[in-house]
């Protein structure tokens, strides 16, 4: 009796020490779970910052393209949300520090938004004035008169039956052939 007696309360502590190390291993789990949401977070939150980073010096330059900067602006956005998504699992220092740089790109989205809306009506405004007259095109005065200069060479050289191939030839068989300029 005694025999079993002791088998008995050999399987109760074989049982304990079973729960205790799987108890024991689903903290450890869900420890490493927490950590990696945190480290994913973290590697989250330091792209989204470099992406700000971009934005502002590219929002610097007077000659950036608006939808660039917006497109970098809405990636910055998005990477903020993703940190701030699983919410109380990540760590209060990278939640306020996502917080804070969501709120300095909106605060830079408003003011690139009102940059660009002013720009776009001084534009209009001197359009409209008539100072702008090459500025569709993206050329100076200067350099349109330039193109006009080459278009008129190009037309006066050209003979009505020379065409050009692909090559830029003329399509002459004599071995004379004279570049055709594309213009």
């Amino acid at each position: 009796m005694r025999r079993k007696f002791q088998q008995g309360a050999r399987s109760g502590r074989d049982l304990r020490v079973r729960l205790i190390l799987a108890g024991l291993a689903l903290v450890a789990a869900l420890a490493g779970a927490w950590g990696l949401i945190n480290v994913r977070a973290i590697a989250i939150y330091n792209e989204g910052t470099h992406t700000l980073s971009a934005n502002v010096r590219q929002a610097q330059n007077p000659q950036a393209d608006p939808a660039s900067i917006k497109a970098l602006q809405d990636q910055a956005e998005h990477l903020f949300a993703q940190v701030e998504r699983p919410g109380l699992l990540i760590l209060p220092q990278t939640r306020q520090a996502a917080q804070a740089n969501r709120a300095a790109n909106a605060a830079l989205t408003s003011r690139t938004e009102r940059l660009f809306k002013k720009q776009k009506a001084d534009k209009a405004r001197d359009w409209q004035n008539g100072s702008g007259k090459g500025s569709s095109s993206g050329l100076t005065e200067r350099q349109e008169a330039e193109v006009e200069d080459l278009l008129k060479r190009s037309q006066q050289q050209s003979e009505p039956s020379a065409s050009p191939t692909p090559t830029g030839k003329a399509s002459d068989n004599k071995g004379q052939g004279r570049n055709v300029k594309p213009w």
